[in-house]
């Protein structure tokens, strides 16, 4: 599955910078990626610690600049016990206008990136520019 969503808040921020450095940011961001709801126990399989049944790796932390405002950037991937699709791919691009926080998150499963929305992705992800 292939979604885009895009999130806003108010905040106190005048821009992201205010947030800290973008590795830091990342530990609020936790909530995009979901938590995992099995607690039990479970067998070390697939690359999964024993009693885990889901993983982020964070592959790229970067910034960008669009119209004298900062984007923090992210490429996650993301995988899940259930093996669905092979894991998915997480772009998040997030900054600040106006006391307002703008996220944008796109996600995509692993067969369907390799297959060229990661050029779709990438493109929508560097196009998300707010005023």
């Amino acid at each position: 599955m292939t979604n885009i969503s895009v999130i806003t808040e108010k905040t106190s921020k005048s821009k992201i910078e205010d947030f800290g450095k973008p590795e830091a940011y990342l530990d609020q961001l936790g909530y995009l990626l979901g938590v995992q709801s099995y607690s039990g126990s479970t067998r070390s399989e697939g690359g999964f610690a024993a009693n885990k049944v889901s993983t982020a790796a964070v592959l790229d932390v970067y910034t960008r600049e669009s119209k004298g405002k900062t984007y923090y950037q992210y490429e996650i991937l993301t995988r899940t016990a259930d093996g669905d699709e092979g894991g998915r791919h997480q772009l998040i691009s997030a900054t600040v206008s106006d006391g307002t926080l703008y996220i944008m998150k796109l996600q995509s499963g692993d067969k369907r990136w390799f297959k060229g929305q990661e050029r779709d992705l990438r493109t929508a992800m560097n196009s998300f520019t707010v005023a």
